[in-house]
């Protein structure tokens, strides 16, 4: 009995014409990522940000006083 044919997907090495071994690897066609968002956000022209005090974890500390012994 013979054995039907495979049906393999289109993949990078599909064709034989132009099929060099540097072009065979698909690692080779990837690209590094894509930025769609930008990382900060920006003001519009004539706006200020307000300022913000530093926060520090914890309850507020006590004022340190000098030993008197």
């Amino acid at each position: 009995r013979s054995q039907p044919p495979p049906r393999l997907p289109v993949g990078p090495s599909h064709k034989l014409a132009g099929n060099y071994y540097c072009s065979r690897d698909g690692r080779r066609e990837a690209l590094p990522p894509i930025v769609v968002v930008a990382g900060q956000k920006t003001l519009a022209a004539g706006t200020q940000a307000a300022e913000k005090k530093p926060v520090t974890p914890g309850p507020a500390l006590k004022k340190w006083e000098i030993s008197k012994d």
